[in-house]
């Protein structure tokens, strides 16, 4: 029999764990799976261990994991997915705005043949800012990565057993696991989701966390498209300031022949120093190269083999 692991990361949800609980598991009898759901308390201080100790004395399908403070949410999945047991592992959070009554379009998704199905949430009941701010988001992301999922940053996922075990999340790069297995060669899916209202408390991420998703994002582009090749991205910046450079030094250098002088003019400094820069940009690509050759020992694919048993991955960096 297949089955599924549900990990729900958390941090102050006490009032909706119970709730949660109820909704969840009577969901997953529907899906006829053998299931567990795993709790992992990111270093909460308001009573939810309180309550995950007495849910998990009622039903022995529910363990609890807590982290001794708060780690942040990356840190808060790694720690699920490494006790996670079942052959698809479903994430979501614990506000009940993502609904388990849904869970079950991920799972028929993911056993259409796809290796990772995101939700993409339908109807949100997030403020007027959160979904604009969102929206540019997942926009941007998506025309960087060339993941065009509509809803990246969506905490309701499914996952197939070998995507975990293969994709290593830290900082906050849990926003961009779909990005990084669609890299590794793992098909990505997206499937609608209906959004519920919070309930109970409030949010736990602010505007904030977009300045440093902006930095998260920037980090996963190299890690994926530039990793193996440096100079593309320093070589383009380093070919663009260099091309705006010459051209005015030439503008300049064309005023002189009529009689402008140019020494004392701030654009002569500007495109000196656009020259420079560039010069030194495409020389760090040239040294990047040189290094990604020299420890390039594995090759950058993942493999799966047919030949023996079903379960079997070979995983080569």
């Amino acid at each position: 029999m297949k089955s599924v692991s549900v990990i729900i990361p958390l941090l102050n949800e006490r009032d909706s764990l119970r709730d949660l609980h109820l909704r969840l598991s009577s969901e997953l009898k529907k899906t006829g799976l053998a299931a567990e759901i795993i709790f992992v308390d990111d270093g909460s201080r308001d009573g939810s261990d309180q309550v995950l100790s007495e849910i998990r004395k009622e039903d022995k399908s529910v363990r609890v994991i807590r982290l001794r403070r708060n780690f942040g949410k990356s840190a808060a999945l790694c720690a699920g997915f490494e006790k996670a047991e079942g052959d698809m592992v479903v994430t979501m959070d614990a506000d009940l705005q993502d609904k388990p009554e849904e869970i079950h379009k991920l799972i028929l998704k993911l056993e259409e043949g796809n290796d990772l199905v995101s939700g993409w949430k339908q109807n949100r009941k997030d403020p007027l800012t959160k979904r604009c701010a969102s929206w540019i988001y997942n926009l941007v992301t998506a025309s960087l990565t060339g993941v065009p999922l509509h809803d990246m940053n969506c905490g309701f996922k499914a996952y197939r057993r070998e995507v975990i075990e293969e994709i290593t999340v830290y900082g906050e790069m849990h926003r961009y696991i779909p990005v990084l297995a669609s890299y590794r060669g793992f098909r990505i899916a997206e499937v609608p989701v209906d959004h519920g209202k919070r309930q109970h408390g409030s949010s736990k991420f602010g505007m904030e966390r977009y300045a440093g998703g902006f930095f998260d994002l920037l980090t996963v582009i190299m890690l994926t498209r530039y990793n193996r090749k440096p100079l593309h991205i320093f070589g383009i910046m380093g070919m663009g300031m260099i091309t705006i450079g010459l051209l005015i030094e030439l503008y300049l250098t064309i005023g002189w022949f009529f009689g402008r002088w140019i020494e004392d003019r701030p654009a002569f400094m500007l495109g000196i120093l656009l020259l420079i820069v560039g010069v030194q940009s495409m020389s760090f690509g040239l040294f990047a190269e040189m290094l990604a050759w020299a420890t390039r020992r594995d090759k950058d694919f993942s493999v799966s083999d047919d030949s023996g048993p079903a379960e079997k991955t070979e995983h080569l960096k």
